[in-house]
């Protein structure tokens, strides 16, 4: 898959994803996604030809920056740290 089509795919899911109701997507940036909700908001971006680079920031200031590899698999992992980042870790994972 291309990055344009994973980055669609986790924009649809984090759309979709219910505790991010009142978050929001900029949709000014073509290359990135950048979602925002109360005072955190996530950067997802290409990195590299192999990569997607997610940076995770409180208050316009970066907490932290993970580079994810360019794969269907790494949707999954995206969405959870991002909608995690979001709610404030009011939500967190749960073991199956």
């Amino acid at each position: 898959m291309t990055f344009e089509e994973l980055l669609a795919a986790i924009d649809e899911r984090l759309a979709a994803e219910p505790r991010l109701a009142e978050a929001h997507r900029d949709a000014t940036s073509v290359e990135h996604s950048i979602w925002m909700c109360n005072r955190e908001s996530v950067s997802i971006g290409p990195s590299g030809s192999t990569g997607i680079a997610v940076t995770y920031l409180s208050s316009g200031r970066m907490v932290r920056s993970k580079i994810f590899a360019l794969s269907p698999m790494s949707v999954d992992r995206i969405v959870t740290t991002a909608a995690e980042h979001l709610t404030g870790y009011v939500f967190h994972r749960t073991t199956r």
